[in-house]
């Protein structure tokens, strides 16, 4: 009796320690400053234009939308977008641990006209962190 007692109360244990070793590990999870993610490109856009190469594009209501290319399940993250002087700056975050597709595929990183401002300038400069790669593009005019 004394056994079954012990074997059920380490396995509540047990199951206790993983909710809170995932729960830990979720709230490590970078938060994403673009107001939307959404996998391929943006609606009505021809993506020959820009070929598979990153792409910053400013809409008509005052929002900007980012096309990175990469793996299509482990996108990256948006940690930050300003304006400095004269260049749009955004920074993205990969993923750490995840395992990732091997595949090319486009992801739209949507920021609204209140997220970005008054003004889009004609430059961006779009990081990412951890591969310390840096793109500087010109803004395309949606």
């Amino acid at each position: 009796m004394t056994h079954t007692y012990l074997v059920r109360a380490l396995r509540a244990l047990l199951a206790i320690s993983v909710v809170s070793m995932l729960a830990s590990c979720s709230s490590l999870d970078t938060p994403d400053v673009a107001d939307e993610r959404a996998g391929g490109v943006p609606g009505g856009w021809d993506s020959s234009f820009g070929g598979e190469e990153l792409t910053v594009i400013a809409a008509e209501d005052g929002s900007v939308q980012v096309i990175t290319w990469g793996s299509s399940s482990c996108a990256p993250t948006a940690t930050s977008i300003e304006i400095d002087s004269t260049e749009l700056v955004v920074t993205f975050e990969g993923p750490t641990s995840d395992p990732c597709s091997a595949d090319m595929a486009p992801t739209t990183h949507t920021f609204s006209a209140d997220t970005v401002g008054a003004v889009v300038p004609d430059i961006a400069r779009v990081i990412f962190l951890g591969s310390d790669v840096e793109y500087v593009v010109e803004v395309i005019s949606g």
